[in-house]
């Protein structure tokens, strides 16, 4: 077994309360056409609403390798940061766990424009940067230290991604570049004057979730 499919367990625990909350928050018939930006198929599985979805991904990979996993969904190989689609073309833009992996803060700025660009409503879902636990990797502090996850030893060994995982240094570069929290001040700067829900877990904020 490696760290993603523990990592998946317990985000699915979390996941099905905040799909409720989704759903209740944005109906189907109310929020017809969802463009779902990195998304993949198990979201709106998980929901079974009748929502008419379009999955965008940068690698046609994705699609190809989810196999029938994708055939009741409206599949576009794009760039999030430079999304191909009218503005307002969406009555809602749809992110989770994304933008944390799109690039520097440029790049991050692009995403977020976008997004509220096609779309009349949006929301973006993110890890909170200082919430103790990192959900990439697995470890605790670390990640608020981030020159300390770049030997490669603590990654290697100090993380469960690390040890479930065993990557070698190229991999543990790859990952660690591709991963950018953020922090509630970073949200407020991306979505300027956008609603922001805290996701709690023992009283500590372990999410956010931006919609507007």
């Amino acid at each position: 077994m490696n760290y993603s499919k523990i990592a998946y367990f317990f985000m699915g625990r979390f996941r099905k309360k905040r799909l409720k909350m989704f759903s209740a928050a944005f109906p189907p018939s109310t929020y017809h056409t969802v463009l779902d930006i990195g998304g993949t198929p198990h979201i709106w599985d998980m929901l079974g609403d009748s929502y008419e979805v379009t999955l965008l991904n940068n690698d046609r990979r994705e699609f190809e390798a989810g196999g029938g996993r994708y055939q009741h969904y409206t599949c576009v190989v794009g760039d999030g940061c430079h999304l191909q689609f009218p503005d307002k073309s969406f009555d809602l833009a749809f992110s989770n766990s994304v933008i944390e992996h799109v690039g520097n803060w440029g790049e991050m700025e692009r995403f977020a424009a976008e997004q509220r660009r096609v779309g009349k409503s949006f929301y973006c879902q993110t890890p909170n940067k200082w919430f103790p636990v990192e959900p990439h990797l697995g470890t605790l502090f670390f990640h608020w230290w981030p020159r300390l996850l770049r030997i490669y030893f603590v990654t290697r060994y100090l993380t469960l991604w690390g040890l479930m995982n065993k990557p070698d240094r190229e991999q543990v570069e790859k990952s660690l570049d591709n991963i950018h929290l953020l922090t509630r001040q970073d949200l407020e700067r991306l979505f300027p004057g956008a609603k922001i829900v805290s996701e709690r877990f023992f009283f500590l904020t372990k999410s956010y979730i931006v919609a507007g």
